[in-house]
């Protein structure tokens, strides 16, 4: 499977499943989760024990457009808000 089809396989499958309508994909209108990585070097080092433990090779993180992660590093910026999804229309 190609990196494209398994970025979308877990970013816009997920949303529009959940219906949530303004995540999953770069669009205008949309908001801005990005996340702009290494492919040679991105490792998850989170664990059972540290599940907090951020992931090697992570550049950049924007949640909802705020720099979460920039050059590497926390910014410590938390713009993140639960998400609910939209109720299912009636036809």
């Amino acid at each position: 499977m190609s990196l494209e089809k398994l970025i979308q396989k877990i970013t816009e499958f997920p949303a529009r499943r959940m219906r949530l309508r303004d995540r999953g994909a770069l669009r205008e209108g949309a908001l801005a989760d990005v996340v702009v990585f290494d492919a040679e070097r991105i490792t998850d080092r989170a664990t059972i024990e540290e599940p907090r433990r951020y992931s090697e090779g992570v550049r950049h993180l924007f949640v909802n457009g705020v720099a979460v992660i920039a050059e590497g590093r926390a910014t410590g910026a938390r713009p993140g808000r639960v998400l609910l999804r939209e109720a299912k229309e009636q036809a």
